[in-house]
């Protein structure tokens, strides 16, 4: 097991900077704006030669005030009880605080590697500023984690306190987004499949605020679970760190092998629920359609075939998708949900060979031939398979420019009747033959 690195402290000291900094990519959000990382974030690193993982922590309040303040609390706490080693983080600006005071004190009843950093130190003329801080203890480091200063000294110290281990073989796991409207159950559901309670859950809309990834574990088949902020329309992302959550759940979108799709099942399909399945689509991603919050609402046949008539009428373009009713907060269904990705992931990679491609296309062609251009016979000469996740076709031909969409619509549907894609978007594209 990969030693652990938990970064803790009080809101808006440079925590995310620093946890940037380490893995060596932005992953958490950063801005100047206190509370912006709300659920723990993992990451991976490596220094001098030793992998390990750190994790990211919301702001640390000795006395919160609200549901979600308190929560973030005990997400920090957690992610204590988890971690090899403990870095402290705290802000030379302004000074050693009272609550810098106390969660020293309360981390030190751990019986932890504890290292404390002193953020904001730009250069060697601030290290002064330190001083007031070595009270907490001698391991204590001046850093700034946005220009660097006193970062490898830092960093040296970590790989020196980590607990013996080897490398880890790198795996890698079946990668799934979890994405929809803010507030439709994503970290509900997220937690259900976990098993325990890794994500901050509220009623207020807009509780994750970053993409935050947990590995799984079903039947010993691990997975990488990645629950994502919520989906608003571009007109309500006011502030700047929605618009990055949102740039960072495209990224997700397109990095993912499959993308689970949550609607609230009380509200059926709205505009921007159509609009987040088309980015999927886009994206040529394998998804699955989740109705969450299936407790709540009329089970009457009356009302499944309402929301049959609007999941066929809204999501035409992806009529290719498993769908599955399931409620997030009582589990069920959601146990279900792993051998339909196990299936959907693997129709994603399949391949198709050239014999039964053409195989195909003549068939087809026999079935139904393109219209003639200009007089003249339109042939289909020869059909391979160029790519998978999503699966690509090419069709090569005499006269591309007489090939029409309806007639590429009807060999899509035809390829899916013979060879299954269940779940996966399929592209056809039309080549000219050459000489």
């Amino acid at each position: 097991m990969k030693p652990i690195v938990a970064i803790v402290g009080r809101p808006n000291v440079g925590k995310s900077t620093l946890f940037n900094k380490i893995i060596g990519k932005k992953i958490a959000i950063v801005e100047d704006i206190p509370g912006l990382t709300r659920d723990r974030i993992y990451g991976e690193a490596e220094w001098s030669d030793r992998p390990f993982i750190v994790i990211d922590t919301g702001g640390f309040q000795p006395e919160p005030e609200g549901d979600i303040i308190e929560e973030v609390k005990k997400q920090a706490v957690a992610a204590v009880e988890e971690a090899d080693i403990v870095l402290m983080m705290m802000d030379a600006k302004e000074g050693l605080m009272p609550s810098d005071v106390e969660l020293s004190g309360m981390l030190r009843t751990y019986n932890k590697k504890i290292l404390y950093a002193v953020n904001k130190i730009d250069g060697p003329r601030m290290e002064k500023a330190v001083y007031d801080f070595y009270s907490l203890g001698k391991d204590l480091f001046p850093v700034s984690a946005v220009s660097g200063f006193g970062f490898e000294e830092l960093m040296d110290s970590i790989a020196e306190a980590m607990p013996e281990g080897g490398k880890e073989e790198q795996v890698e796991y079946p990668r799934i987004a979890i994405i929809g409207r803010p507030n439709v159950g994503k970290s509900t559901f997220t937690n259900s499949l976990l098993g325990k309670q890794r994500m901050i859950v509220s009623p207020v809309p807009g509780t994750t605020r970053d993409s935050v990834d947990s590995i799984c574990s079903y039947y010993r088949k691990k997975y990488l679970i990645v629950d994502t902020a919520g989906i608003r329309r571009k007109g309500k992302m006011a502030k700047s760190f929605e618009r990055y959550s949102f740039i960072r759940t495209l990224r997700n979108i397109e990095i993912c092998d499959i993308a689970l799709i949550l609607f609230d099942a009380k509200d059926g399909i709205v505009e921007l629920d159509q609009k987040i399945a088309g980015l999927v689509y886009e994206a040529g991603k394998a998804g699955i359609v989740l109705f969450n919050k299936w407790d709540l609402v009329d089970r009457t046949p009356a009302f499944q075939k309402k929301l049959e008539n609007e999941f066929q009428n809204k999501l035409w373009f992806m009529n290719y998708t498993p769908v599955l009713t399931v409620s997030a907060l009582q589990r069920q269904r959601v146990t279900k949900i792993f051998p339909l990705i196990d299936e959907v992931v693997k129709e994603s990679s399949k391949k198709i060979s050239t014999k039964e491609l053409n195989s195909f296309l003549r068939e087809s062609v026999s079935i139904k031939q393109p219209d003639r251009h200009r007089g003249r016979e339109v042939k289909l000469n020869y059909m391979t398979q160029v790519g998978i996740k999503p699966p690509r076709f090419v069709i090569f031909t005499n006269k591309k420019e007489a090939i029409k969409p309806f007639y590429i619509r009807f060999l899509g549907r035809r390829l899916r009747e013979k060879f299954g894609f269940k779940g996966v978007p399929v592209r056809l594209f039309i080549r000219q033959k050459t000489r």
